[in-house]
């Protein structure tokens, strides 16, 4: 390498790439985002898939892809247009990206996805009596801010605080988070009775979604809720909380786990009574029986299960942010910031007369206390 070229060394998590051919047709080029410790850095790598082309050099550094952890040798180098590229000489792969899990698929085969590059979320403004104050919405707050900052740097998906309102859950286009501090059920109405929920589970989100093989919407999300357990849990802010349970949940660490449904992701490992699922590398996803050592399981964000008092889902993990920017990529970017329109008549999400009847269907899933 030249003396003049400025040499750097790129070391984090791949969280973006972005393959495309050069002007001239000659060549796949890669860029990837690089997540590093002093911020998101973007480097170019010769070789890629456009098209249902692969190029890649023989021998030549490992193709870079989201969810891998990496250490890049590289440096910095101008095209014709006097353009400066941060160009990949080599790349040692430290960890391997694990698949994710999304939710779905629908019978046709598709997986849950929001339509706009918005999703806006209501809090019932009553809150809940366990922790001190209004502290709780600040905690809703700032779980939202950590998937939205977290993936900014290769996502275009935003959640976005449509403020607070006394509602009930259910299928009325307004994304819902509730507490439920005196019953752990979804009450009665006029011709159905409560449905009570699992007393292991310290939340719980149900999406109602276009489940329609003749629609072009299959598999939009069109309306997501998350209750959470306040009668089986001491719903805790900071270890603090005016509950009575004996198991504390924390808001944040719970909180930020169902918002990981309410973006269209499914549990890392599966549990008795789950259907088989594949993650996005269509790999089978694996008990979470056969993987209780296995930290790419047990770590992530969308883990199933929490420990009494636990926080270590505040945070994300890589595998995490990967599966916000694979499903939502910034270079996909629909352009619009919109929340679900409420259909035309009763039955349709269609819109607009003459559309076709859209069938919804719902799913359910939750974050469950570890048992012993």
């Amino acid at each position: 390498m030249s003396s003049l070229l400025l040499a750097m060394a790129v070391t984090g998590n791949v969280v973006e790439t972005h393959s495309f051919w050069t002007s001239d047709g000659s060549r796949i080029v890669t860029e990837a985002t690089v997540d590093t410790s002093e911020g998101p850095v973007i480097v170019s790598q010769l070789g890629g898939t456009v098209d249902g082309l692969t190029m890649r050099t023989m021998p030549g550094p490992e193709l870079l892809q989201p969810g891998m952890m990496v250490a890049v040798d590289a440096h910095e180098a101008k095209d014709l247009a006097a353009r400066t590229h941060v160009v990949v000489d080599d790349v040692k792969v430290l960890a391997l990206p694990e698949g994710f899990v999304r939710t779905g698929p629908t019978k046709a085969g598709h997986y849950l996805y929001w339509e706009s590059g918005c999703v806006f979320v209501t809090v019932d403004a009553p809150g809940t009596n366990e922790v001190a104050g209004d502290t709780e919405f600040g905690v809703i707050d700032q779980s939202i801010q950590t998937w939205n900052d977290d993936t900014a740097s290769c996502s275009y998906l935003v959640v976005k605080d449509a403020g607070r309102k006394a509602m009930e859950v259910g299928k009325d286009h307004v994304n819902l988070i509730k507490f439920r501090d005196e019953s752990w059920c979804r009450p009665a109405v006029d011709n159905d009775p409560a449905r009570c929920y699992d007393s292991s589970a310290a939340g719980i989100t149900t999406a109602t979604y276009v489940d329609d093989s003749t629609s072009s919407r299959d598999g939009a999300i069109v309306d997501a809720d998350i209750e959470l357990n306040g009668v089986d849990f001491a719903i805790a802010v900071n270890g603090q909380t005016l509950g009575t349970a004996s198991c504390p949940s924390e808001l944040q660490n719970t909180l930020t786990h169902e918002l990981g449904h309410l973006h269209g992701l499914e549990h890392t490992c599966t549990v008795p009574g789950d259907p088989a699922r594949v993650d996005n590398n269509g790999s089978a996803v694996p008990t979470c029986a056969s993987s209780m050592n296995n930290q790419a399981i047990t770590e992530p964000t969308m883990y199933n299960f929490q420990d009494c008092g636990e926080t270590k889902k505040e945070t994300l993990e890589a595998d995490d942010i990967a599966a916000i920017c694979t499903i939502y990529p910034t270079a996909k970017d629909p352009g619009t910031c919109t929340a679900v329109a409420a259909p035309a008549g009763c039955c349709s999400a269609g819109g607009g007369a003459g559309g076709p009847a859209v069938l919804l269907g719902f799913v359910v899933v939750g974050m469950r206390r570890r048992r012993r």
